[in-house]
């Protein structure tokens, strides 16, 4: 028996035909495109993952902040003005690899400078219940502001006048002793030879005496509410709120009294 074989129209050949063209195309972008999808998985796994580490440039950002904060309290305290800084702060490599800390960083200082100039040492601290680590920053800073200088010679034990005195606008890059304020110097004694644009300090002055071994001064004695006044003659020199010895020029007696006002010594009997 003879088996005819049946034969498939041509539209319907065609048909399959195409569609076997479209699952190999189908085929061939899947394969070009599993790289990149796996790629783009990746960076999205990495980014996830900075997103979880220390932001350093805010960082650096929170440090600039508290050292200025820091300078403008010591200007405050020290009668500095007009001063302007330069803060630059240099971290440790590590730190971009360290995990963001969930509660606010806490700054102290690892050195021993009174003035907030020079290279600084701060420890930065994250202390929660998920993250805790620590490490040092370094920060140097450079400040500019008008100090103090000598306008004229000043000669050892003169006492210093306005017109002495002139201020120059410097750059400090490390700690150094300086006076911005004629209010604070003038009144006061030179304890060595000051040449002329020296800087002012305080280890070049000695706070002028309210009374001076010799002077005439008024003995004020106090009991109670009962006060009486009379004359004596300073034995010693003296400075506001220091004791020194007076001599009452009525019964000559020695007796030792605090000085509270230019001339003025109290006693209590």
């Amino acid at each position: 028996m003879n088996i005819t074989e049946r034969k498939l129209p041509l539209k319907e050949v065609k048909r399959k035909g195409k569609a076997v063209q479209i699952l190999h195309v189908i085929s061939l972008m899947m394969l070009l495109l599993l790289p990149t999808l796996g790629w783009a998985t990746a960076t999205s796994q990495q980014v996830a993952s900075q997103e979880h580490k220390l932001d350093t440039k805010l960082l650096e950002q929170q440090l600039k902040r508290a050292v200025k904060q820091e300078i403008d309290n010591y200007s405050e305290r020290h009668q500095w003005s007009n001063v302007t800084s330069q803060i630059k702060v240099k971290l440790p490599t590590a730190a971009s690899s360290l995990p963001s800390c969930p509660t606010p960083l806490r700054f102290s200082s690892q050195d021993n400078q009174t003035q907030p100039i020079g290279r600084l040492k701060r420890q930065i601290t994250c202390e929660s219940t998920a993250v805790n680590w620590q490490f040092n920053a370094t920060i140097y800073v450079e400040i500019t502001l008008p100090v103090l200088v000598a306008k004229t010679q000043i000669n050892r034990n003169e006492m210093i006048t306005r017109n002495m005195l002139s201020h120059q606008s410097i750059r400090l890059k490390r700690p150094k002793a300086i006076m911005t304020s004629t209010d604070q110097t003038i009144g006061s004694y030179t304890t060595r030879r000051v040449r002329q644009g020296q800087l002012i300090n305080e280890s070049l002055l000695k706070k002028p005496f309210l009374i001076n071994k010799g002077d005439e001064v008024l003995i004020v004695a106090k009991k109670g509410e009962f006060q009486a006044t009379t004359k004596g003659i300073a034995l010693e020199h003296g400075k506001l709120n220091e004791h020194i010895k007076i001599q009452n020029k009525n019964s000559h007696k020695v007796i030792s009294g605090r000085v509270f006002a230019q001339g003025k010594v109290e006693t209590i009997f």
